[in-house]
């Protein structure tokens, strides 16, 4: 993107700043929006940064991510004017100094919401459900009544929680907030104070709660103002507001631009959207790009629960080779292939076993979740030490490794074993280490090389890792009525026993240092050449179904849920390519899908191929 240019838009949201006007300004893919939301965060610096300093006040900037933290505080210079943090930072800062109000919360609202909850589950009987939702009863009744001994409140940014430790976690301050939001005018007046003007960036994905609750904080005129920059069809994570508006009273802004696409990849984002008409407005005016879809005979699944067997799975995997060849881009590196589930990826790169385990049986909801975050605590030393480490030898880099001892190292630190060796000596030391782990790398399983790096003080090691590691393995076959609270030792045991090599492959596909990702994983980015695979067969999943949301005539209707889950996610797909787009989509008949996609003008003739 060249220079800034305001655009009819941008003039818009400077105005609404200038008269003191909360908005919301819809931004499709492409349009710039993170360069609108920095310059209206520099308007307010320029007009009242001089007076905010002086009372004390801050301007929020609230987004989704911590890397689009670090971006925008870079844009902003770092000036501690702003307080730019994700959702669940900015809200813990706020509520984290009201203990009795989290309680009050947990006691009112929250604990009684999840113990009705899970007494839905329970029908009396002795299923294994059932079983688990009167445990979960009985422990959050217990936490319920352990709540007034509780003097202080502690968050973990993770899933789990412990209400009668006064522990909570990632869905808890969202539920809590929500609720001081809306009960408690003392929390939204002192909001209003600190923080003057509130910018949401990304407002699509804040919780509907928290939309509310900031409108609330900010109804009326004049200060303190609400600004919300997004896309209601950039939304693909649950529980999030979607559709978003300022307050009573508030502008509500379209911005039409993109400077992302070339001209063929818009004009499939306006047929295919319908309620934003971008045009192309920066350095992609001149540039036509194209968009092509090949349709392919989707295999009737053979395997239990609609899914594929492998032999289908390779012959899928197959189909997508020869299209990529038939486009051209075999060997290319600016080509980025998304899918919407792993299972693919983790067959073509090489670690489908690590990826079944960390979805199958033994994993928990959380773990898999863990596991597809790359946070998951039995693989986070491989990914942020050992992995790293292996590149690095391989590479010859032997001051990469060196700081990553120094980093990660407890043998290294500046009061750790080596600490009063010689640099020539701690080099030695750490090449002998290092290539001690590299003997083991090519020989050993799991468990055994977290074993040497934890004896040797290579990494550091969580409570949890260590209890796994030190325990002995499980010998029962794994029971799911009988084991599930117990379920992750059967997953630590398995992955013990497995090779490195998998794991390598795992976290070179987490670092993205390969061509493919997940659908839900570029959002944000923007890619020159981008493929996009759809199969409802190999995503396995009730919520999506690509055929029915793009061909209904020919694959059926799909549930309001599917059609607003799926078509949001294929928008979010097509608009990452910055030149040209391919979609290679399984469905049960070619020929009408094709005459589908043409009569609804999403695509000319010419853009769509049948396999044959």
């Amino acid at each position: 993107m060249g220079a800034w240019v305001e655009s009819a838009a941008d003039a818009l949201v400077r105005q609404c700043i200038d008269d003191r006007r909360s908005f919301a300004m819809i931004a499709g893919a492409g349009s710039g929006k993170t360069s609108s939301l920095v310059v209206a965060l520099g308007r307010v610096r320029d007009r009242e940064g001089e007076t905010l300093r002086r009372q004390g006040q801050r301007i929020a900037c609230i987004t989704f991510t911590k890397r689009a933290v670090e971006v925008i505080r870079a844009r902003l210079g770092f000036d501690e004017l702003y307080l730019v943090s994700t959702l669940h930072g900015f809200l813990w800062e706020q509520i984290s100094r009201f203990h009795d109000d989290i309680r009050e919360a947990l006691v009112e609202h929250r604990i009684p919401t999840l113990i009705d909850k899970a007494r839905e589950d329970d029908n009396g009987g002795q299923s294994k459900k059932a079983k688990k939702a009167r445990a979960k009863v009985e422990r959050l009744t217990a936490d319920h009544a352990a709540l007034s001994s509780v003097e202080f409140f502690e968050y973990a940014d993770t899933n789990f929680s412990d209400y009668g430790r006064g522990q909570i976690g990632h869905d808890d301050v969202i539920e809590i907030a929500t609720y001081l939001f809306a009960k408690n005018a003392t929390f939204r007046r002192i909001i209003g104070l600190r923080f003057p003007y509130i910018f949401v960036d990304e407002a699509q994905d804040t919780f509907e709660g928290i939309v509310a609750g900031l409108n609330f904080a900010c109804a009326g005129e004049g200060l303190p103002l609400i600004g919300y920059f997004g896309d209601p069809w950039q939304q693909i994570y649950d529980r999030s507001a979607g559709a978003f508006a300022p307050p009573e009273g508030g502008a509500i802004i379209t911005k039409t631009e993109n400077f992302r696409c070339s001209q063929s990849v818009i004009r499939l984002l306006n047929a295919y959207r319908g309620d934003v008409e971008q045009y192309a407005a920066g350095d992609n005016k001149a540039s036509e790009g194209s968009v092509e879809f090949l349709l392919v005979k989707a295999e009737e699944p053979t395997e239990p629960r609609k899914r594929y067997a492998e032999d289908q799975i390779e012959r899928a995997l197959e189909q997508m080779d020869a299209a990529v060849a038939n486009w051209g881009w075999s060997k290319r590196d600016d080509v980025i292939k998304l899918f919407l589930a792993r299972q693919m990826i983790a067959r073509r790169l090489g670690f489908a076993d690590l990826n079944r385990l960390f979805t199958g049986d033994y994993a928990s909801s959380r773990a898999q979740d863990a596991f597809e975050a790359g946070e998951h605590f039995l693989l986070k030393p491989f990914l942020s030490t050992i992995c790293p480490l292996i590149t690095a030898l391989a590479q010859g880099d032997e001051r990469q490794i060196i700081d990553l001892l120094r980093r990660d190292s407890p043998a290294f630190a500046v009061d750790g074993l080596n600490a009063d060796k010689s640099l020539k000596m701690m080099i030695e030391t750490s090449q002998a280490l290092v290539g001690q782990l590299h003997d083991l790398w090519s020989a050993d399983t799991i468990g055994d090389i977290l074993r040497f790096c934890i004896d040797k003080q290579i990494i550091r090691s969580s409570e949890r890792l260590n209890e796994h590691l030190q325990r002995a393995p499980r010998v029962d076959a794994y029971d799911e009525g009988r084991y599930a609270l117990d379920k992750g030792d059967w997953l630590a045991d398995a992955l013990f026993q497995m090779p490195s090599g998998q794991v390598a492959r795992y976290a070179g596909f987490i670092a993205n240092n390969t061509a493919y990702s997940t659908q839900h994983g570029v959002k944000g980015e923007e890619y020159q050449k981008v493929m996009v695979v759809y199969d409802d067969v190999e995503a396995a999943w009730n919520h999506y179904s690509f055929s029915k949301v793009l061909t209904p005539l020919t694959a059926g209707e799909p549930t309001e849920r599917q059609r607003s889950l799926t078509q949001k996610l294929a928008y979010v797909s097509f608009s990452r390519a910055t030149e040209d787009l391919r979609v290679l989509m399984f469905t049960s008949d070619p020929e009408a899908a094709r005459t589908e996609l043409i009569n609804r003008k999403l695509l000319r003739p010419d853009q769509i191929r049948v396999a044959s």
